[in-house]
């Protein structure tokens, strides 16, 4: 779905965000469609969960995703 560059300036959190952002922007990504869990998308990207967990809140703060 998302692809990470790890050694991009742009922190990870901001590529999920913005991913995820173009992703329904784009309507590659319908709303109301379920996100991956966190677990489970942090094991597919190798990255942090700390790091999906924040950008999840933040996609909820912007109102891309609903709690």
């Amino acid at each position: 779905m998302l692809t990470l560059n790890p050694q991009s300036p742009t922190p990870l959190v901001l590529q999920i965000v913005a991913g995820f952002r173009a992703a329904i922007d784009g309507g590659s990504l319908r709303p109301g469609s379920k996100a991956p869990s966190i677990r489970q998308f942090a094991h597919a990207h190798n990255v942090s969960v700390f790091t999906v967990v924040d950008a999840y809140d933040r996609l909820v703060a912007l109102g891309y995703f609903a709690r």
